[in-house]
């Protein structure tokens, strides 16, 4: 019991740790405090941070073939039609990942009935443990609308690469499981699946809700 504990402890405080290492992307794609206006049609939000290199957010382009929470193979174009609000993070996180997570649900209850037009999901980082059933086990505890999205390590690693994610195993010989480093940002993509905001884990859930209520009524 002491151990388990004790393991525990250690977890927490990577995962806090994790926490002041937020926005620090491998590729070098360092996101600033400077923000820039976004366009979509004629919607505009001055919400996504400028990162160090200009074109590197507008880049992304947001594509996956991955499989559901229910075992259903999805693509980027099974939301079409929708708002995207994403979030990468893994089920074993002890802290931030079901923090932005709650986060989300909060989001889509601010949103109340424009919630219909946004599709929440959740892409683990972590496939190796992150299979189709504890994905289940796991989004399910937050908001009804959320879908979790796993697959091939391979699948996982596209992913990445198109939103720019960052990730990467930590591992301790203190500790039963490795944790994941990773970036935490929340992506709101557009029905034609551009990129309109970059949210930072400072962000509450109502300035969020706020903002994307703007966007999806303008």
């Amino acid at each position: 019991m002491k151990k388990h504990i004790f393991r525990w402890v250690i977890l927490l405080a990577i995962g806090f740790g994790v926490g002041s290492a937020i926005g620090y992307f491998q590729s070098k794609d360092e996101v600033d405090s400077e923000t820039i206006t976004a366009s979509t049609g004629n919607k505009a939000a001055t919400i996504i941070k400028q990162p160090k290199k200009a074109s590197s957010l507008m880049s992304i382009e947001g594509k996956f073939s991955l499989t559901d929470h229910e075992g259903q193979a999805v693509t980027q174009d099974t939301y079409a039609g929708n708002y995207k609000l994403i979030f990468f993070g893994f089920t074993y996180c002890p802290a931030i990942c079901p923090a932005e997570l709650q986060k989300i649900t909060l989001i889509m209850g601010e949103l109340e009935d424009l919630s219909e037009k946004v599709t929440p999901l959740f892409i683990t980082i972590d496939p190796e443990r992150d299979n189709v059933a504890a994905m289940n086990s796991y989004v399910t505890q937050f908001h009804e609308k959320l879908v979790g999205l796993t697959g091939s390590i391979k699948q996982i690693e596209d992913v990445k690469k198109s939103f720019k994610v960052y990730a990467s195993k930590v591992e301790n010989e203190m500790m039963d499981e490795y944790m994941m480093d990773h970036s935490s940002f929340m992506y709101l993509m557009s029905p034609e699946n551009k990129l309109i905001a970059l949210y930072p884990s400072k962000d509450g859930a109502i300035k969020i809700a706020e903002e994307v209520k703007k966007l999806i009524t303008e």
